[in-house]
């Protein structure tokens, strides 16, 4: 029997990858090529999986090395087909490789193959699995090391390759895309012959395409995500005869990273899993894994007032602690001062990079601010984005070169900014030292770092290859963020890039949560939350209640599908401070199921959305009825994850947060024949909130 964990065959050279519900097999052939030989449901023998060998060529058309499963293609030879791998040997000007199997080296739940160029075998390129065995995932990254005395350029360098089991007929592909303000749509297609390319190319992983793909026949999906805060590639390789091939990392456009002698590289990770419950499944694996990522991964995230749409650029000590006030009065828990607090900041043209208070906001400093809102009973949270310059600053008048910039052309703006290169040590001191002299001074217990705009004119300080940028402005990034977590460890960090541009697995791995996107509107913000729901897991999705002209409880149970937010004017005549309180009452009785539970769409996103989200004994279910044309009743909903001889009390919240009903009901029942729709609203934007606890007989 195979167990669990990693292990390799008692008689060969091949290794098994199990999960609870899955096996992934890898083989060397006897000339050395790793082969891919099964990744899919669960084995319990290995025998069950032949030996690796090369097969004969169909034709001279149809080479060995294009048609099998390589574990990491690298360009070279007659391949043809994805590759995941390509470098220069720079003083032969040779522009391939030829990788052959050198060792393995495995423990409970992690492989690494190490893979040699045949010609100079001081260059090694390892290959590392790890396997969440309860989450049926594993994480894939690939180290390149040169010992030679040589230098070698690497053109391209993935994460890892993926290769799908060939079926009779096309699987459907589901990917994320969409635009600022309009991210993580979800969109399913047929998969056609040829190779299509998911991308970002803005060092960002951007809000135009999110890096996740599902590969779905019936119930069975392939679905993975790439660990990585920059430009990305993932293709998509299908062949005439329904074989699927997944690559994926780094993006190789402009992409240049130079191996002295002596020297390491390491790609990020690539995320993918198997499941045979469909996307809802996958859902589940993929979030339960990223959540199980970051740190304090099993408590609830504070409910926070954002002051940006209430003041914007207007922020001052008067009328934010005006706001604190009512936010603490209505149960809020961390109170974050947005965009408008730092130095001559009065529009998106000037300010930025002068990280200190401005003196006529805040004549005595941010200190006083911070102190008040502590005594009100919140945390404190502050706005940075210390990547970025205008040039009307202090900072871009003293240092204009520390900004990306080439010598002979105007350097781009956007949103009035410039990006600083954080690459040089001098830069990213001075960021550091800006956040944590803010954090010490002040007081701060949480940021929230945004990015509003995309690189351009990337280059370095250095004699290095200015196309390295791409991929050191990220881990410069990262290690800011380590910095931050090492130095003040008890300081949470949001990730945002205008709405939902940098919210890969990566960031989450260093913060503690995301903004999915700049739009709030309760419509649209459902349709983002259900795309984004695909990779990450409610506890890390910032989700507000903001202005509008749909029901406040409507825009309440939206916001309660993540970590829950106020941005609205608590001040405004007519705002009714005792309904916030109660609706922030009920979502703090039902916040462990909601960031700590497993989320499923049963319905939607449409006229009608319905979620549920269960934890051990317990369920939250949303319920939403955009639009109502026809005065229609809606069915009973059937929920799954239930207990059949269980029974379960039922409390439900509808527009009025003070009226509670309460039924029980059995888990047969509520699966079987569903949970009664007939108290949500015949009229447009109706919704609710149900909550179902075992009763304990």
């Amino acid at each position: 029997m195979i167990p669990l964990g990693v292990s390799q065959h008692p008689s060969s050279n091949t290794w098994f990858i199990v999960s609870n519900s899955s096996t992934y097999v890898i083989g060397a052939t006897s000339e050395g090529v790793v082969l891919n030989l099964h990744w899919g449901g669960r084995l319990h023998f290995y025998n069950d999986v032949s030996s690796a060998n090369l097969p004969i060529p169909r034709s001279s058309q149809d080479p060995a090395l294009t048609a099998i499963a390589e574990e990491m293609p690298a360009y070279g030879g007659l391949r043809y087909g994805a590759i995941g791998l390509k470098a220069e040997i720079t003083s032969t000007q040779t522009r391939e490789l030829e990788l052959l199997w050198t060792k393995a080296e495995f423990q409970s739940n992690q492989l690494k193959i190490t893979l040699c160029d045949k010609a100079y075998p001081l260059f090694s390129v390892e290959l590392v699995y790890t396997v969440d065995i309860d989450n049926d995932v594993i994480s894939r990254h690939t180290i390149i090391k040169n010992r030679t005395e040589i230098k070698i350029h690497l053109s391209k360098a993935y994460s890892a390759v993926w290769h799908l089991p060939t079926i009779l007929g096309k699987r459907k592909l589901t990917t994320l895309t969409g635009a600022w303000a309009a991210e993580t749509q979800v969109n399913t297609e047929n998969l056609v012959n040829g190779t299509l390319v998911l991308e970002s190319r803005r060092g960002i992983p951007s809000c135009q395409t999110y890096p996740y793909v599902a590969l779905q026949d019936q119930e069975e999906v392939y679905f993975g995500t790439l660990g990585w805060s920059g430009s990305w590639a993932i293709e998509v390789h299908t062949g005439w005869d329904g074989k699927v091939t997944i690559a994926g990392g780094v993006h190789e456009h402009d992409f240049g990273w130079s191996l002295f002698p002596n020297m390491t590289y390491e790609t990020p990770v690539f995320v993918a899993g198997y499941s045979v419950t469909g996307l809802s499944g996958a859902r589940s694996s993929l979030t339960n894994h990223v959540r199980n990522l970051q740190r304090n991964s099993m408590t609830v995230n504070p409910i926070i007032f954002n002051s940006w749409e209430t003041t914007q650029f207007e922020a001052s000590y008067e009328n934010q602690l005006h706001q604190a006030t009512k936010a603490a009065a209505v149960g809020v828990e961390l109170f974050v001062l947005d965009d408008g607090w730092f130095r001559g900041r009065t529009s998106d043209r000037s300010g930025l990079g002068d990280w200190f208070a401005d003196p006529v906001k805040f004549p005595q400093g941010l200190k006083p601010l911070a102190d008040q809102v502590h005594r009100l009973g919140m945390k404190f949270g502050l706005w940075f984005e210390p990547e970025m310059v205008n040039r009307d600053s202090d900072l871009f008048r003293a240092h204009p070169d520390w900004v990306y910039h080439y010598t002979d052309r105007t350097s781009s703006e956007s949103r009035n900014q410039l990006v600083l290169n954080i690459t040089r040590p001098e830069v990213e001191d001075y960021v550091y030292k800006r956040i944590s002299e803010t954090i010490r001074q002040v007081g701060v217990d949480y940021i929230k770092w945004d990015m509003n705009r995309p690189l351009s004119e990337v280059t370095m300080s250095t004699y290095r290859d200015a196309r390295e940028v791409w991929v050191r402005h990220v881990q410069t990034w990262y290690s800011l963020l380590e910095r931050l977590r090492r130095d003040f460890p008890l300081v949470l960090v949001e990730t945002c890039s205008s709405g939902g541009g940098r919210a890969d697995i990566g960031a989450l791995e260093l913060t503690d949560m995301c903004w999915p996107s700049d739009n709030t509107r309760p419509d649209a913000r459902l349709v983002v939350q259900h795309g984004i729901s695909h990779a990450l897991p409610p506890r890390v999705l910032g989700c507000w209640v903001t202005e509008g002209l749909t029901p406040l409880s409507y825009r309440f149970h939206t916001a309660f599908m993540g970590n829950l937010g106020i941005g609205c004017d608590l001040n405004r005549t007519g705002v009714r401070l005792e309904d916030f309180k109660d609706w922030i009452d009920i979502y703090k009785t039902l916040r462990h199921i909601i960031q700590l539970g497993n989320l499923d769409w049963l319905i939607g996103p449409g006229q009608i959305n319905v979620t549920a989200t269960s934890l051990d004994d317990e369920m939250v279910v949303l319920a939403l009825r955009e639009h109502s044309p026809y005065g229609l009743l809606l069915p009973p909903v059937r929920i799954q994850g239930l207990v059949a001889s269980y029974l379960y009390r039922v409390h439900v919240w509808s527009n009025d947060p003070k009226k509670k009903t309460s039924y029980t009901i059995s888990g047969a029942c509520a699966m079987q024949i569903g949970l009664p729709l007939d108290w949500l609203a015949q009229a447009d934007y109706g919704s609710g909130v149900m909550h179902l606890k075992r009763i304990l007989l």
